[in-house]
């Protein structure tokens, strides 16, 4: 794989700008680099800066009916550097009416954090029910995934999903074939606001079960909404709640409920402030005696971004994270997290 990377950067290298632009061919390579420092522990591991991704991301019609993308990515996790297939899939908003699809291996359209690259996030890092249920990055697989524009009065749009499953999450190792392969749907609407506002709200629902014969359900809310001075982004409110049911062939089902609520300010053109909290709690946690333990593991990161535009941006924020378990705090982490994201090239637009 990384000398399949070496080969398409070279490619990209050759074929120079009048290319791109005779083909309708898009290249962009966007750059992840975050650092963290231990503010009240002794774990020394984590205080270090790494390049947690580099992308290099190929876009453009193939015809005059299909489009293409191509993704190649490095990552850095734990230290450890690996490079992959990142995406890669042919659709079209042309073949049918109303509607768009994709086939081939793609992060599955679901929920908000799950559609956008790690680099795009409005924050440093994974909120743990991102990381719980999908992984740090998010879940991608190979499939087909549908959209189609539902004929009403107001913006309705249905997405429906089918994929392999072999693996759940941003895994690099293929395992056992499932016995029910990941199926997945999301109803998303859009609504104006006052002050020249719009919000986007989502209803998710996600299901696979394993070689093991473990059956996992997500059930799902994600919500956004913005507005805007001109093109400046003046205010940014989005959010998740997620609850999982994992029923094992042979044990009692567990259920975990996580959500995390991220509104953020700008205070100039340029800077932005925002704060987000994370939750995330096991719903039926007991103990050795049978009884049900409270518990809930809670994290508050201040964010201040500095974004010199839509190409750069840089981060600075303070985590501070506890667990709590019967009324009693057994954990109290605090670190401060730096990332530095820039993006050279022709990305493609963003969705809202």
């Amino acid at each position: 794989m990384k000398s399949l990377c070496l080969i398409l950067i070279c490619f990209v290298a050759s074929q120079g700008r009048s290319a791109g632009d005779a083909s309708g061919l898009k290249i962009s390579a966007a750059v992840d680099i975050i650092g963290s420092v231990n503010v009240n522990t002794k774990d020394s591991a984590r205080d270090r800066i790494d390049v947690r991704e580099a992308e290099i991301l190929l876009t453009g019609p193939i015809d005059h009916v299909f489009d293409g993308l191509l993704s190649f990515a490095a990552h850095s996790e734990k230290g450890i550097a690996r490079a992959e297939l990142h995406e890669a899939f042919i659709g079209s908003t042309k073949l049918i009416p109303r509607s768009q699809f994709k086939v081939g291996q793609y992060f599955l359209g679901v929920g908000r954090l799950n559609r956008f690259h790690r680099h795009e996030w409005p924050f440093i890092s994974a909120p743990k029910v991102q990381e719980k249920f999908f992984g740090a990055e998010g879940a991608l697989d190979t499939g087909l995934e549908y959209t189609v524009l539902v004929p009403t009065s107001f913006f309705l749009a249905a997405t429906l999903g089918l994929s392999n499953g072999y693996t759940y999450g941003h895994s690099h190792n293929e395992g056992e074939r499932p016995k029910v392969p990941t199926h997945y749907g999301r109803l998303a609407s859009y609504q104006a606001l006052p002050l020249g506002g719009g919000a986007e709200l989502g209803l998710n629902f996600l299901q696979r079960t394993a070689a093991d014969s473990t059956r996992m359900t997500l059930y799902g809310v994600d919500f956004a909404a913005k507005w805007r001075e001109g093109p400046a982004l003046n205010v940014l409110l989005q959010s998740e709640l997620w609850v999982r049911v994992l029923e094992p062939k042979a044990t009692r089902a567990e259920k975990a409920l996580g959500f995390y609520l991220f509104p953020q300010k700008a205070l100039t053109e340029q800077t932005y402030l925002g704060v987000l909290w994370d939750y995330y709690t096991v719903l039926e946690l007991k103990d050795v005696t049978g009884k049900h333990l409270q518990n809930n593991e809670q994290k508050f990161l201040p964010t201040l971004t500095y974004k010199a535009s839509e190409f750069s941006t840089l981060r600075l924020a303070y985590s501070l994270a506890y667990l709590a378990q019967d009324g009693h705090k057994t954990k109290n982490e605090q670190k401060i997290e730096a990332q530095a994201t820039f993006i050279i090239g022709a990305h493609p637009a963003h969705a809202f």
